[in-house]
């Protein structure tokens, strides 16, 4: 049943290919026979273009944001739990300005969306200004919070 498949797939494109028009044939189907092509309006109507702003090279997104953008999302998710399990095994906050939200946890939730739609819109802004800067800045930063993660763990064990 497979190779009947790809024999009739095969087929198919062959006779796609032969109703290709050659040039003679698209000549014919732009003029009636007898009139010429430079004097008569042609019957297919060309494809507008689509409308495109050319991306500048400096303004391209370098290949390593996403990644560290999607694994500092992962981070402040863990961190937030490590948080609630640190906190319901008896440690305290260390941070003066999480301790208020400490017991709520969609204060903390709410406060980590937020600090992390900051960083990320604050890369986004130095990227367009400074590449190398905006990965380095990205990379220290989830070193610096995965470090907070582990240290969370620890506390609890």
């Amino acid at each position: 049943m497979v190779r009947f498949a790809r024999l009739s797939c095969g087929a198919a494109a062959f006779v796609v290919l032969l109703g290709v028009p050659t040039s003679s044939q698209a000549q014919e189907l732009l003029a009636p026979s007898g009139d010429s092509v430079e004097t008569n309006r042609p019957l297919l109507r060309p494809v507008p273009a689509v409308a495109t702003t050319p991306v500048r090279l400096a303004d391209r997104r370098p290949v390593a944001l996403l990644p560290l953008y999607a694994s500092f999302v992962v981070l402040q998710a863990l961190d937030m739990h490590s948080t609630r399990y640190a906190l319901d095994r008896g440690a305290v906050e260390g941070n003066p300005v999480v301790k208020g939200l400490a017991g709520s946890t969609v204060g903390m939730a709410a406060m980590k969306a937020a600090g992390t739609a900051g960083v990320i819109l604050f890369n986004e802004r130095l990227r367009t200004r400074n590449k190398a800067a905006a990965v380095g800045l990205m990379i220290a930063t989830n070193s610096m919070l995965g470090w907070v993660v582990q240290h969370n763990y620890r506390c609890v064990r």
